[in-house]
């Protein structure tokens, strides 16, 4: 009779405990983590302004002037100026609360730590990655629940994020817990349970827009299994959701129809960004409709792809048997084809469709599962079999090592990893994760008490966000300087008189970088297989330019 330890799914307990403690420990962009990247210091910011105005406000949060206040957006009217982009609240929340954990200024706007945000998203994979196996373990046993447990920790990209103080892993977790959520419901099959799903579903919302992407899969999936018996479930999954997401987002209230179309729209109505891909330059909304679909291929690595394939041709005339696995299946499908519709605008590698990767996990565990418990394979003993398994698992992590800590540039060997990457006209560094600490105090060395260029510099907030997390940077900071700038191709003036620039590896924006800053001396790099993804340039002094204080005390003793 077996144990009650072996009745227990410890294999993914251990690899989630063991994805959480790995993240955890590489958290520090000063130290052993990724650099601060674009879009950080805004979530955080924002988190740390909704938990400061609760604190003060109380109760009175909910007030209609407050509300106005607390989510500063308007119903769209340009007369009215411009305003931030609508974000659900949720993930700002959970970024400001964990912020506030660590916050010993709690009151004071200007103080923000991104490294203490990052924690958030740090659990939250540790989160992922056993809600991925225990789910699986559930419907396919604990070989396949801890394959699909290691699978989402071994995609360096996924592994990449789950280091960053913004939406991308919080959004992934909750869409997958949602959809999770469904098929679950459906395998008790009450209305209630459709009911506690859909409370998940509307958490999903709360994060990003992105968990409106699961209505169309899920009501497809219910249909097609219940057929007219399926009107109750949608109701109570639906309306539970809607009711979740207007019961967490104030701002929704004052307005609830006018809002929420702001919010449905709110994926469009933003300003456009740069896409490096197949050689050449486009907007996120010109992006060839391949472009997920080659995306999700070649930054997965070729194992976890093969393993995937593996356990889809293994059930693939058992879809009816396993209902489950179709909603899996086809969620991934829907939102890899919703980003290669044209118009529908996708950017920054595969962060916008994150969620696919721990979706293919689950199939890559049922891959494994029946290449260890088949019968027709070769005469090998299910240790031998098991043993080989956990080796090629193992190689599997060979990118998270190679690429630490900027898995956000991993590449598979399908392409030949970066270099290959690079060769095929893929993106390099998007995000400025390589700007890491050594590469800014040497900048600090070489840059004669001036302010030193950040460059491609994508949002007004991001040279502010390395600022504030780089000790190198921190004595200008005291002394009321401002020691990084961030690039203005418009305004090359204002950058006359800087030294140095920390360039990296963004070859959408890199056209922007012209005169002084492409021809400058590179005197550092930070690289990966031969490919640079930071660089810190010498920019040559103009002719005639004002000397530094200390060229001129020079001058002066001469």
């Amino acid at each position: 009779m077996p144990s009650d330890l072996a009745r227990k799914p410890v294999g993914p307990m251990l690899v989630a405990l063991a994805a959480t403690v790995a993240t955890l420990s590489t958290l520090a962009p000063h130290a052993a983590g990724p650099g601060v990247t674009c879009d950080e210091l805004y979530h955080v910011d924002a988190g740390k302004r909704l938990v400061a105005a609760w604190r003060h406000q109380g109760l009175a949060f909910f007030d209609s002037g407050h509300i106005r206040q607390n989510f500063p957006w308007t119903p769209g009217r340009p007369t009215q100026g411009w305003c931030p982009p609508v974000q659900a609240p949720l993930g700002h929340w959970i970024l400001g609360w964990t912020h506030h954990l660590f916050d010993l200024r709690p009151d004071d706007p200007e103080i923000v730590s991104i490294a203490a945000a990052r924690f958030a998203p740090a659990l939250a994979f540790g989160l992922l990655v056993l809600l991925v196996g225990l789910w699986t373990a559930r419907v396919e046993g604990h070989l396949a629940g801890t394959i699909a447990a290691a699978g989402v920790v071994l995609v360096p990209r996924a592994f990449g994020h789950a280091h960053l103080a913004a939406l991308d892993t919080l959004t992934t977790v909750f869409f997958v817990a949602a959809l999770l959520a469904v098929a679950a419901a459906g395998r008790g099959g009450r209305w209630w349970h459709f009911v506690l799903a859909g409370i998940v579903w509307g958490l999903a919302m709360l994060v990003r827009l992105h968990g409106v992407l699961l209505f169309p899969p899920v009501v497809a999936w219910l249909v097609w299994r219940l057929r007219r018996r399926a009107w109750l479930p949608v109701a109570a999954w639906g309306t539970s959701g809607m009711a979740t997401l207007y019961a967490g987002w104030p701002w929704l209230w004052l307005a609830p129809i006018a809002h929420l179309r702001q919010f449905l729209a709110s994926g469009a109505g933003r300003q456009a960004i740069n896409v490096f891909y197949a050689g050449r330059v486009w907007t996120d909304r010109d992006v060839p409709w391949h472009y997920p679909a080659v995306m999700f291929v070649v930054v997965l690595p070729l194992g976890l792809l093969l393993l995937g394939l593996l356990g889809i041709w293994a059930r693939r005339r058992r879809w009816n048997a396993e209902p489950h696995l179709a909603l899996v299946a086809g969620t991934g499908l829907f939102v890899l084809v919703v980003f290669s519709l044209p118009g529908v605008p996708v950017y920054d590698g595969v962060r916008l469709f994150l969620m696919v990767f721990p979706l293919w996990a689950v199939w890559a565990g049922v891959g494994a599962k029946w290449l260890v418990e088949h019968p027709g394979l070769p005469s090998l003993s299910r240790r031998l079999r098991l043993l080989g398994l956990g080796l090629f698992m193992v190689l599997q992590g060979t990118g998270l090592a190679v690429y630490h800590p900027c898995q956000l540039s991993h590449y598979s060997l399908l392409v030949g990893g970066l270099a290959g990457a690079r060769r095929l006209g893929f993106e390099v560094s998007y995000w400025g994760d390589a700007v890491r600490e050594p590469l800014l105090e040497q900048a600090v060395a070489r840059s004669e008490g001036r302010p030193i260029v950040l460059a491609p510099h994508l949002a007004p907030w991001q040279a502010a966000a390395v600022a504030i997390s780089s000790p190198a940077l921190q004595p200008a900071l005291r002394e009321g300087r401002t020691p990084l700038v961030g690039w203005d191709p418009s305004q090359p003036q204002r950058f006359a008189d800087c030294r140095v620039a920390v360039i990296y590896h963004r070859r959408a924006d890199l056209e922007v970088i012209r005169g002084a800053l492409a021809e400058g001396r590179v005197v550092a790099e930070y690289t990966k297989q031969g490919v640079w993804l930071a660089r810190l340039v010498e920019i040559p002094r103009p002719p005639g330019g004002q000397l530094s204080p200390s060229e001129e005390s020079a001058k002066a003793d001469r």
